[in-house]
């Protein structure tokens, strides 16, 4: 039961810091193109995807964990 509960943590941790990295560095580009006075453009499909499912990585370990926590048999 432990290694699940580490493996959740380190898999919703992963996610959840790939999803800021991204959102940070995509807003940067958007801010510089801003700032150069050129249009703003969309992020590339791949970031958005990633991001979606980064998301939802996050929020099933969030889940997984949370269950577990709640689990009145838990065997620690």
């Amino acid at each position: 039961m432990k290694r699940v509960v580490v493996w959740f943590s380190v898999v919703g941790g992963l996610s959840l810091a790939t999803v800021v990295t991204l959102t940070v560095i995509e807003g940067v580009k958007y801010r510089l193109r801003e700032e150069q006075g050129l249009d703003p453009v969309w992020a590339p499909t791949w970031v958005s995807a990633t991001m979606s499912v980064g998301i939802g990585i996050f929020a099933l370990s969030a889940i997984v964990l949370l269950a577990i926590a709640l689990n009145p048999t838990k065997k620690l």
